[in-house]
């Protein structure tokens, strides 16, 4: 660099340290470590380029040429008196760059606005940085354009790195993609490259991985549904910084599952500013999806892809709703395709098409605001059937569609099917004879009212799926629906072990709940050893105070009650720093719920200044702090008792008569075990009288022998409960998880199934949604899952990974076909009753 003149020796008053970048030839890229530098830099504003953008103009173009820059950013000057600004340390002195080096905080913009002079006017180039692309028609007219692009680059003094430039080629590689006359698509070492990375082992290696994928998001169908596991990982705590995840094998399948659909990326067309656009739009209950096609020749070509999962907020709007914002966001998304050009948009839903011809009194503010901005580019709403629909459907569907009954395929299956033909071979009490149906000839059993067809194995739970899927009832009620309509050797039998193992049902059906017996903590050996905690409120405002903080020890059931403004972590801290370990010590045990204040840093540590361990219960599992939970419902009836809003005006009157009532299993009051004698009350009219012979040593020796005397005992427990375990639980593979109580009315009481980990006697460790979690028994039900083996994910098993499970068919079966009641079978005519 000092032959050439890029570098300079300094006598700089500036410095930044050095950075060695390893080059794709092995070589060296030293630049500076300009983070500090950049931090003082005003930010040049200059937009790059979109990436996407050179296939707009490549319509017709056959033969590419592709040029590389050398050392593009050390061809432009720096500013003589910046030059000092750009040295850098190194182990043999300091030096400084006439020209921009790399790191530089406006490297980029700058080299791009200057390229974007260089190559203005030039309607057959595009420039992305140090990369130029030129297309042509034909080789006559690309012989003068490069001609032309020559002269111009000559005229700025721009060098060309000709080991890296491609002329006057039919296909070209450029910015990732692979370019020829069809259209475009991933490069193979960049898809061979993504193919062989590792199984990510943290949350930056994971956002790595999606980084690179989602780089082709635009040639993946399915994008969204694909990759909703990988992302599900990337929520909450793991949003920041870089954390280990364990990798489940629905993750892991997700992971495989987005390598190879970048393998089978869809060629994409280059945009005909001339042929007519259509773009098809579909949404589901997860997720929205669209393609965006071009007419050419009377055939469609796709231009994009465009898919996104719902949020919880979007989950829940209406058909309607969810249908339209598809709309409204893939447009939103295909903007820059689709303005000023006239494009239809279909979709499967047909009260849209009636949106614009309509009167919009009866639409909300959002349906408003999103037919005000689909108006600005379109009017054209068309419906298309489901089944004609099916690339943007495919986008937006996570639950795979069960396919229907084909008695076409069911016919040839009987024919070659053993059990069929040894039961008409040896007799049966079935009355087994074909008959014919427009569709097919098949063995029915017309011994009933109703021809029944004898249902060949690999159908079996395909027709059980159908008729309990309608209403998911009961095993007797499906067995009788199934066996009434089909028939083959133990269909009542099968029909209700597959029933008990409808994850749906189990999911959604309460039969008894998980009720196991109370276990107790260790007795503690020292007084104030042993504390609970937790947070009452919001109560009415009292003085400023809506909540309070309430402690109690474990061995002398001492209660305390701090009223709270606030429930912060740092407010919780002090208030029990100052209110309860001021005075009685520091404890060896704390037990809380899992509330945000008690599981934050600051709590932990201040628990760990003191030398605490801090345990908490699992998730709505109060028993768990039920010592503390009876002293808030103790406190909160004296002070309805009081009939005064000012409830702190009568908390402190409150816990002098807790602390003084006397305890039947303990033989004594609290206050007994903590100061020796009982407290004097309000309306005492006697005192003991004095004893002027007795000293403070023999009192004090008479009641170090009391308080030996007052031992503690284990907490009771009060009323009569039957306890229920289900016999399954402790080896059951997979559980389900009942929510908590406050859920909507439709929502299924459980989630699940979910790997079971460790079992424990009071709790079980799950993988839920791919972090650990510990939680009580109480909540479990063992899963019951298909006998084909343990389901694909550990997570929420949905309608597609059971179809998975299900005996599948090689043989096309027909289409499915909606009802406004749901999935059905479709019977001939003939079978009907």
């Amino acid at each position: 660099m000092l032959k050439n003149g890029t570098a300079r020796r300094s006598e700089s008053s500036w410095s930044s340290a050095l950075h060695l970048m390893r080059k794709k030839d092995d070589g060296w890229r030293p630049c500076g470590d300009y983070r500090s530098l950049n931090a003082r830099t005003i930010p040049d504003r200059y937009p790059l380029r979109n990436i996407q953008d050179f296939a707009h103009q490549l319509a017709g173009c056959n033969i590419y040429s592709k040029l590389d820059l050398v050392k593009a950013y050390n061809q432009i000057p720096v500013v003589e008196s910046d030059i000092e600004k750009t040295a850098i340390t190194t182990p043999f002195g300091l030096f400084e760059f006439p020209f921009m080096m790399f790191g530089l905080r406006n490297a980029a913009q700058t080299f791009q606005r200057f390229i974007d002079e260089v190559l203005q006017g030039l309607d057959f180039t595009f420039g992305y940085l140090d990369d130029i692309l030129i297309f042509s028609h034909s080789e006559e007219e690309h012989m003068e354009h490069l001609k032309t692009l020559f002269r111009r680059l000559e005229k700025y003094g721009v060098l060309i790195n000709t080991f890296k430039s491609i002329l006057g080629v039919k296909e070209v590689d450029f910015l990732g993609y692979h370019i020829s006359v069809q259209g475009t698509r991933p490069m193979e070492t960049k898809v061979a490259a993504i193919k062989d990375f590792p199984i990510p082992k943290t949350t930056r290696e994971l956002r790595r991985f999606l980084g690179m994928l989602n780089y082709y998001r635009r040639c993946l169908k399915d994008a969204a549904s694909t990759q909703a596991p990988l992302l599900d990982a990337l929520c909450g705590k793991n949003i920041k910084g870089s954390k280990p995840i364990v990798m489940t094998p629905e993750m892991l399948k997700a992971f495989e599952d987005g390598k190879s659909s970048l393998s089978d990326a869809t060629m994409l067309a280059h945009p005909n500013p001339h042929a007519g656009l259509s773009l098809y739009t579909d949404a589901s209950d997860k997720a929205i999806g669209a393609v965006l096609q071009q007419k050419v020749k009377n055939c469609w070509e796709p231009l994009a892809f465009f898919s996104r999962k719902l949020t919880s907020a979007q989950k829940k709007y209406s058909p309607y709703d969810r249908e339209l914002l598809a709309i409204y966001e893939s447009i939103k998304y295909f903007r820059f395709m689709v303005e000023a050009r006239h494009f239809t948009v279909y979709t499967d839903h047909k009260p849209i098409t009636f949106a614009f011809v309509t009167k919009r009194d009866n639409c909300s503010p959002r349906q408003h605001r999103y037919l005000s901005f689909i108006s600005q580019f379109t009017t054209d709403i068309k419906h298309v059937s489901g089944c004609d629909n099916t690339v943007a459907d495919a986008l937006s569907r996570i639950e795979a569609i069960s396919e229907i009954l084909n008695y076409e395929d069911l016919a040839n299956d009987q024919n070659s099917d053993p059990e069929l033909q040894n039961l008409i071979n040896k007799g049966t009490a079935l009355r087994l004879e074909k008959i014919k149906s427009p569709e097919a000839t098949i063995y029915c059993d017309v011994s009933t009212h109703t021809p029944r067809p004898y249902i060949t194995p690999q159908f079996r739970r395909q027709v059980f799926s159908q008729m309990h899927n309608l209403s998911h009832p009961g095993a007797s009620a499906t067995a009788k629906l199934v066996s009434e309509r089909f028939v083959w050797p133990g269909v009542r039998r099968d029909c209700k072990e597959w029933t008990k193992q409808c994850t749906d049902c189990q999911r959604s059906k309460i039969n008894r709940h998980t009720s196991s017996p109370y276990s107790t903590f260790p007795t503690p050996s020292q007084r104030f050893s042993h504390i609970h905690m937790d947070i009452v409120g919001p109560l009415p405002l009292s003085s400023c105070y809506r909540y309070c903080l309430t402690v109690i020890d474990r061995y002398t059931r001492w209660p305390e009650a701090y009223p709270l403004e606030e429930i912060t972590a740092e407010t919780c801290a002090k208030t029990f720093i100052s209110g309860w370990v001021a005075r009685f010590g520091c404890p060896q045990k704390i037990t809380t719920d899992r509330g945000r204040q008690f599981e934050s840093k600051l709590f932990q540590a201040v628990s760990s200044l003191i030398g605490a361990k801090v345990t908490t219960t699992t998730s709505y599992h109060p028993q768990s702090n039920g010592m503390v939970e009876r002293l808030h419902r103790q406190i909160k009836t004296a002070i309805r008792c009081h009939n005064n809003p000012q409830w702190t005006e009568i908390l402190p009157l409150v816990l002098l008569g807790i602390r003084s009532a006397w305890k039947e299993d303990l033989k004594t009051s609290t206050a007994e075990l903590v100061y020796g004698e009982p407290l004097r009350l309000p309306g005492e009219f006697f005192v003991p009288s004095p004893d002027f012979t007795a000293d403070i040593k023999d009192f004090a020796s008479r009641l170090r022998r009391h308080m030996a005397n007052l031992t503690p005992r284990p907490a009771t427990w009060h009323g009569t409960k039957t306890f229920y375990i289900p016999k399954d639980l402790q080896t059951a593979e997979y559980v389900f998880l009942r929510q908590g109580p406050a859920t909507p009315s439709l929502e299924p009481p459980y989630s699940g199934p979910y790997k079971v980990l460790e079992r424990g006697p009071k709790t079980f460790k799950l993988m839920v949604k791919g972090t650990e979690s510990t939680v009580t028994i109480d909540r479990l039900k063992p899963a019951y899952l298909h006998s084909s083996g343990s389901p694909a994910y550990p997570e929420e098993i949905t309608h597609s990974e059971k179809e998975a499970q299900a005996p599948t068919t090689d043989q096309n079966e027909s289409t499915l076909k909606k009802t406004n009641s749901g999935r059905v079978v479709r019977f001939p005519d003939y079978y009907r009753p």
